[in-house]
């Protein structure tokens, strides 16, 4: 029997579109159709169109709300997700793999562990070395996995965008694949190999200019597959009617995170259901498609399926429902909140989705320029005021790395606000505080204290029923309880105002009194407008200037209201 090997090549930032219109001819050699990165936009596996993620993706077969790999600047990936390096070598003690790049970090810093036990790996290669060695490990080694890393392609982008230097890098890496193509093709015919190549980029490149990368933009997120073999229908056949239709549909190709077990399955290595792969193999049996997350607020999810039979459904690793395939969508009405991994397996081929059901839980004004929204799940997500939406990277877990001394609360906080540049104060639902320094960026030592009328004159009355804060203009803090009413607190005479508390009606917060019950969380924008968060997933704009909340709210926090800051 022919022994199967693969070649994985990946040309860094290689614009599909740009490819197309070259008519390169070594890529054309292979069959390719378009896929996406960055996960879906808006849920828990959306993550930046940038080269850490998109090669953890690519290597570990799942988005980075599994590997970890946020950033270009991550450590390491997540060992419970481990890359092909280590899934081949668990699986196949004795083949030979290697990796071999130009870019180190993927060798040095992602996968440190994973390629310690590969047969030969070397880092930091100019494209053409890469391209002589990986001709060489085919001549002269077994040679059963072996991973090629280019990186002119996206050098050439940041250096001059989209453009003559940009085509002649995608030239010379097309010329840099048909060197290995040519050489595994001579040891196909000498030997009776099953070689399987496959070719693939990390990220798009912005719409405009081709420079950067890093968003949400249906051309970053387009990437590309290419395969000397014949794939199955989720690699051939896109799918029209897809549930989710961003980016003009691009969300009906197949993902990045399909590689890595189209490898396996070629090599004889079988994904397996614990392993929570978000892809399955674009060779034989076709497994469930288009798994995706349906968009709102409910643990729910969808998939197309073109056959009948039955698909089995796991959360978190046990047995949950088996129901017809043509059904097409799933929801779980008993799911615990939180993040939940689903596995549904048809044909004896598993697929795995993440859904993760945060819901705000308090928030921090830091300054003019970002705010911070702590989540049910213990993580937190810096806000770019100015840019309207979540910084790359979050959520992120709240530690004693990013705030030192907070970590034992987080999951206990019920309102913040900074009382000026040096100080903020967090608000814990047992009826203590914590005071934070800014300037030194960790929780004062001695803290919680108990909230009483020593410490919050006027609040002590009040301490467990705090459901929000919001610092208001000049010196004062509004602060909301659970049973509908407001207490305004003066920071300057320190203690609460007399005649508080007060209902929240549509007298005393226009436009919020019908919600006094609701709010759950509340921030300060700028001294012209705040924002109310409320329990059923909905915010409501408030207009400080005009006092009363803005007309045609309250409306759904989302993707495209909130970018990045709830996951679904």
């Amino acid at each position: 029997m022919a022994a199967p090997k693969v070649l994985l090549v990946g040309m860094d930032g290689a614009q599909y579109e740009k490819m197309q219109a070259l008519s390169l001819p070594n890529i054309n050699r292979l069959q390719i159709t378009r896929s996406y990165t960055g996960g879906i936009n808006g849920a828990a596996s959306q993550q930046a169109t940038v080269s850490g993620p998109g090669w953890a993706t690519i290597l570990t077969g799942v988005w980075t709300s599994k590997h970890t790999v946020t950033s270009n600047d991550s450590g390491l990936a997540d060992a419970r997700y481990p890359s092909l390096f280590k899934r081949i070598r668990d699986a196949r003690p004795n083949a030979y793999i290697a990796s071999v790049t130009h870019w180190g970090s993927i060798n040095n810093q992602f996968f440190t562990n994973d390629v310690a036990g590969n047969n030969f790996n070397a880092s930091n290669l100019a494209d053409q070395a890469v391209a002589d060695k990986v001709v060489e490990l085919v001549n002269t080694t077994p040679a059963d996995f072996v991973f090629a890393h280019l990186d002119d392609v996206d050098e050439a982008g940041h250096a001059s965008g989209f453009g003559s230097a940009y085509d002649s890098a995608l030239r010379a890496a097309d010329a840099r694949l048909g060197q290995m193509l040519n050489a595994v093709q001579a040891r196909q015919a000498a030997n009776g190999d099953d070689w399987l190549v496959l070719v693939t980029t990390d990220h798009g490149r912005d719409p405009l200019l081709g420079y950067n990368h890093g968003n949400q933009t249906q051309s970053e997120k387009t990437t590309f597959i290419a395969s000397s073999k014949a794939m199955n229908a989720e690699f051939s056949q896109r799918i029209v009617n897809v549930s989710n239709q961003d980016f003009s549909g691009l969300y009906g190709y197949a993902a990045q995170t399909w590689i890595a077990p189209t490898v396996l399955r070629h090599l004889g290595i079988e994904p397996r259901a614990d392993w929570k792969l978000d892809g399955a193999p674009l060779t034989g049996a076709v497994a469930v498609r288009k798994l995706l997350p349906a968009q709102g607020g409910q643990y729910s999810f969808n998939w197309f399926a073109d056959a009948v039979g039955m698909i089995d459904i796991s959360r978190n690793g046990e047995p949950l429902a088996s129901v017809p395939a043509l059904q097409q969508g799933f929801l779980d009405s008993a799911a615990p909140k939180g993040v939940v991994d689903y596995t549904l397996s048809v044909n004896g081929t598993p697929v795995s989705l993440r859904l993760n059901r945060n819901e705000i839980q308090s928030t921090l004004d830091w300054d003019t320029t970002r705010s911070y929204f702590f989540l049910t799940d213990g993580s937190y997500v810096r806000y770019n005021n100015v840019l309207d939406r979540a910084e790359s990277g979050y959520p992120q877990a709240v530690t004693e790395g990013n705030w030192p001394g907070l970590t034992p609360y987080a999951s206990k906080l019920v309102g913040g606000f900074s009382k000026d540049a040096s100080t903020a104060y967090l608000f814990l639902a047992d009826g203590t505080y914590l005071r934070y320094d800014k300037t030194n960026d960790k929780v004062e030592a001695g803290y919680p204290k108990p909230i009483n009328d020593s410490t919050w004159p006027g609040l002590g009355s009040y301490a467990t029923q705090i459901v929000a804060t919001l610092r208001w203009t000049g010196d004062k803090v509004q602060f909301f309880l659970r049973d509908g009413r407001y207490i305004r607190y003066s920071l300057t005479a320190d203690h609460a105002d007399a005649g508080y508390p007060k209902a929240v009606n549509n007298s005393s917060w226009p436009g919020v009194g019908n919600y006094a019950t609701k709010i759950r969380a509340a921030v300060k924008w700028n001294d012209t407008k705040a924002y109310f968060f409320l329990n059923d997933g909905s915010y409501i704009r408030y207009n400080i200037s005009s006092d009363k909340a803005d007309a045609g709210y309250p409306k759904t926090v989302n993707s495209s209201t909130w970018p990045g800051v709830l996951s679904y």
